[in-house]
């Protein structure tokens, strides 16, 4: 099982690299699968992006521009014609390709904590705050879905802890465009360091708004359960295990791209 644990964790935090790397794999690196343009490049230093409607060799070319104007240069005005990819419309905003989530948790802990045996009421429970990155894929301006890896800071009582979730993360985003309301799923498996291991889930609904054609800022509101094994004692003073499933009223922020 920790063999397991290790392995996804490794290709969690690197996956993201080498994906990039094969969807980008330089500066000038063309993409053929994305859409081409012609790209004339004049001696004065101008630069024309469009489609090369006439080329006469040696006398003149034709172009349409990109807005739509046609323009005929001598060939002795060119300096080098190239084909390259479409500079990205900055209203057109991210549709599909790898995705990277990085965000911020906070967790306030509500006052009911549910064990199999019942609920129990407490006078208070402590907050926990944490950081979690999601790699994964975007299918369509709708649907996303990643794996993710975080680490959760947690106090309960004197007891201070933490715990590391492995999740599988997917989201639902209900309109296309710059900003949009958003359906969160997320749940996996937490590792615990002082604490024990267990099952955490969290789902939530928020919003995502684009900075950039292809950043965007998320603020999620949702409900975080956290299960635990808890040593307690019994009604005779013997030390026993209870699964106890803590609660707590969740806020997330952060950035996709």
């Amino acid at each position: 099982m920790k063999k397991i644990i290790s392995y996804l964790i490794v290709f969690i935090l690197f996956a993201p690299v080498f994906l990039n790397a094969q969807e980008n794999k330089g500066p000038d690196a063309v993409n053929t699968k994305k859409p081409m343009e012609d790209v004339v490049y004049l001696k004065n230093g101008a630069i024309i992006r469009g489609i090369i409607i006439e080329q006469v060799p040696n006398k003149t070319l034709e172009i349409k521009s990109n807005d739509n104007n046609y323009l005929i240069f001598n060939m002795n005005e060119v300096l080098k014609i190239t084909k390259e990819n479409k500079f990205a419309d900055p209203t057109e905003y991210k549709k599909k390709g790898f995705l990277t989530i990085n965000e911020l948790g906070f967790g306030f802990g509500i006052n009911t904590i549910n064990t199999y045996h019942g609920s129990v009421d407490i006078a208070k429970q402590n907050p926990i705050i944490g950081l979690r990155s999601i790699n994964g894929y975007q299918l369509n301006e709708h649907f996303s879905f990643g794996l993710g890896i975080g680490f959760e800071a947690i106090l309960d009582g004197t007891k201070k802890g933490a715990l590391m979730p492995l999740v599988i993360d997917t989201r639902i985003n209900f309109w296309k465009g710059k900003f949009s309301p958003v359906l969160d799923l997320n749940g996996g498996y937490s590792v615990g360091f002082q604490y024990s291991s267990g099952i955490a889930a969290n789902p939530s609904i928020g919003m995502k708004l684009y900075l950039t054609n292809k950043i965007a800022y998320l603020f999620n509101i949702g409900y975080k359960v956290q299960q635990l094994n808890v040593k307690t004692k019994d009604e005779y003073g013997g030390t026993i295990i209870r699964i106890v499933n803590y609660q707590f009223f969740s806020l997330s922020t952060g950035l996709s791209f």
